[in-house]
């Protein structure tokens, strides 16, 4: 018989899609103070994905921010409301100049929220929704058939290696 336990705490991710660097620094600004400071930034990555160019203009970045703390699983409804609040904060005639993704880092995956329902995503609440974006075997990442196609390419592995490290060293 299985018996109640403890789940792992998870070091918070951030991933932004960004045309233009300027909003970075207010975002940078408020990850430290609502969120207690980035340990990790990733370089800026190119997105190619014609879905949002026509609301945030082009070329498109993604980079991501890995936050200090460790945070019980809970806090992921928290972290994606705080995220779709910044959004439309920043949001200038009703175009987004940020698309914040934020997420949980495990040991054993990366599960990231949306507001998005699919078959393979879990319901929290308040319209949040948890995404299993990709699993760690040894390190490193592992793909999913649901995995986004950028994630899976591998483009961003080292990146994610190094923050599933520094979360390995910290619990």
């Amino acid at each position: 018989m299985s018996h109640p336990g403890r789940f792992e705490w998870a070091t918070p991710l951030v991933s932004v899609i960004f045309s233009k660097r300027d909003f970075l620094i207010p975002l940078e600004l408020e990850l430290k103070r609502k969120w207690g400071g980035i340990i990790l930034v990733s370089e800026d990555f190119p997105f190619n994905v014609d879905y949002y160019k026509k609301e945030m203009g082009i070329p498109l970045f993604r980079r991501f921010y890995v936050l200090e703390g460790l945070y019980p699983p809970e806090i992921l409804v928290s972290l994606k409301l705080w995220a779709y609040s910044f959004e439309i904060y920043t949001a200038k005639e009703r175009k987004r100049g940020l698309n914040l993704d934020p997420g949980l880092l495990f040991t054993p995956s990366l599960i990231i929220a949306t507001f998005k329902p699919y078959s393979h995503r879990i319901p929290l609440k308040k319209g949040v929704y948890a995404h299993l974006e990709m699993l760690f075997s040894k390190g490193k990442p592992k793909p999913l058939p649901w995995t986004y196609p950028d994630f899976a390419s591998g483009t961003y592995s080292d990146f994610l290696e190094e923050a599933w490290r520094r979360h390995r060293a910290r619990i």
